[in-house]
């Protein structure tokens, strides 16, 4: 059994980080959404990756933690504990984290009123994104100013990703899917990205292949296993009980990944 982690901090003193894999049913499968990161990003410029980021203190806020539980609707804290091998300070942090970066970057966000009816039009809540990516507001602060609690039922623990010690960017990268909420569309507008959309993760993996994408290993890794999927209800079904065991590094030596290592993409004139 994983032991329990606590603290600010990833493996190895790493930087925590989320990034979530947004999903929805489309006529010949499913779809993910991804962006392309600007050029002048310090870490994968020109790369297609998932909405996320660190983890920071503000998802950590400290308070009357009876009334912080109070702001997730769904599975109860202890689960989402259990499911990421953490405490309930750390879950919860990463659970905020993700829920922050996705609403930040697409300004989709997977919450419910009051009353328990889902937030079908975020666009209300859109110019508060500015306060959040500024870090003048937290996640907490919004949802508790504006009577809204996060759909956890929305979201799966996906995968978990350490970047060498070496690395110039050191992270620990918990990964989680996101169902899109009904009613609601990803916007992109975010500095970090020159494009964004929805595609099926076949047909990325396809655009890697030819060369056309760049794609680095947990994004090729996440990408190859949600493509043997064919409906979000298999997704989350099949991520009850998801594997958190950290991956590390490159992993070279791990036969499963042997086609991104060896794959070498074609010259384009």
């Amino acid at each position: 059994m994983a032991p329990v982690e606590t603290g600010a901090s990833g493996i190895d003193g790493a930087k925590l980080a989320v990034t979530v894999l947004m999903i929805r049913d489309a006529p010949d499968g499913i779809e993910v959404y991804v962006q392309e990161r600007v050029s002048t990003m310090p870490t994968f410029p020109n790369t297609t990756v998932f909405p996320g980021g660190g983890v920071d203190p503000r998802d950590f806020e400290t308070g009357d933690f009876q009334s912080m539980r109070s702001l997730i609707a769904g599975a109860s804290l202890s689960r989402w504990a259990k499911a990421l091998h953490a405490d309930e300070a750390r879950a919860r942090a990463l659970l905020f984290a993700a829920v922050r970066e996705l609403f930040e970057e697409t300004g989709t966000l997977l919450a419910v009123h009051k009353d328990g009816t889902p937030v079908t039009d975020a666009t209300a809540y859109h110019p508060q994104r500015l306060a959040l990516e500024s870090h003048r507001h937290s996640l907490t602060q919004m949802l508790s100013n504006n009577e809204l609690k996060i759909r956890s039922d929305l979201l799966r623990p996906f995968a978990r990703w350490v970047s060498l010690p070496e690395d110039p960017y050191h992270f620990d990268v918990f990964s989680f899917v996101a169902v899109a909420p009904y009613g609601q569309e990803p916007d992109g507008n975010t500095r970090e990205a020159a494009s964004s959309g929805w595609f099926p993760p076949s047909l990325i993996l396809d655009g890697w292949r030819a060369g056309l994408l760049r794609l680095v290993i947990p994004t090729w890794a996440q990408l190859t296993k949600l493509s043997k999927f064919d409906s979000v209800e298999e997704v989350m079904n099949a991520l009850r009980t998801a594997d958190m065991t950290p991956h590390y590094g490159r992993i070279t030596e791990d036969p499963d990944f042997a086609q991104f290592h060896n794959h070498v993409p074609p010259k384009r004139f």
